[in-house]
């Protein structure tokens, strides 16, 4: 079987996991608790299970990059159209897209380059972010249409917390550089943090490894 036959079937299965994850998993955390925990529930458990699977179960890149591209049209059209799904998606605020449009660039530029660098920065965004929010939410009061609070804080303790173990298995001491800065970057208002977080990561382990640390 070639490698793009193989990786088709393969993803067919997940793309159908990352859809029932945003219409089922996350309409049942919106019921039971909030738009916010939504958003977090598909961070965990479509975005940060894929990314770190990916490199595993495909041979290339074509599917899975294709796949982001599709997920990133499909969460921007609803705003486009003024028609956002509920549960996971407010009027004005773009952070899905933002999210699957990292992940299409991520991986279209590192998967032949270093797919780890790729599969980090991805899990720094959907575990690291994901863990902060829930924090900040429960120490700092339940926000659904903003970040908790502006600044530092616990809830960007807590993403280093998760972020440090991640780069430092997957990426030594590069990682633990990109892991400093996604969580201080997390934690200011400007570019979304889905798109600083992600990639500004990435960057920097890259840079860093360019450079023989």
């Amino acid at each position: 079987m070639d490698p793009l036959t193989h990786d088709v079937i393969i993803g067919i299965p997940l793309f159908i996991w990352v859809l029932f994850v945003v219409f089922v998993v996350a309409r049942w955390f919106y019921r039971q608790y909030s738009n916010y925990r939504a958003r977090k529930a598909i961070h965990y458990f479509a975005g940060g299970f894929v990314a770190l699977i990916a490199p595993f179960i495909f041979q290339t890149p074509y599917v899975f990059v294709t796949a982001s591209f599709l997920l990133f049209i499909f969460t921007y059209l609803p705003h486009a159209w003024g028609k956002q799904f509920k549960w996971f998606q407010i009027p004005g605020k773009y952070g899905e897209v933002y999210f699957t449009f990292s992940y299409f660039v991520l991986f279209a530029i590192f998967w032949n380059l270093d797919v780890w660098v790729a599969v980090t920065a991805a899990l720094f965004m959907a575990f690291g972010d994901g863990v902060t929010g829930i924090v900040k939410e429960h120490f700092y009061g339940k926000r659904e249409n903003e970040r908790a609070v502006k600044g530092l804080n616990l809830g960007n303790l807590a993403m280093f917390l998760v972020c440090a173990p991640i780069g430092y298995v997957f990426e030594g001491a590069p990682g633990l550089v990109a892991a400093v800065y996604a969580s201080l970057v997390e934690a200011f208002y400007g570019v979304d943090d889905n798109v600083t977080v992600p990639l500004g990561s990435a960057a920097i382990m890259w840079l860093l490894k360019s450079a023989g640390l």
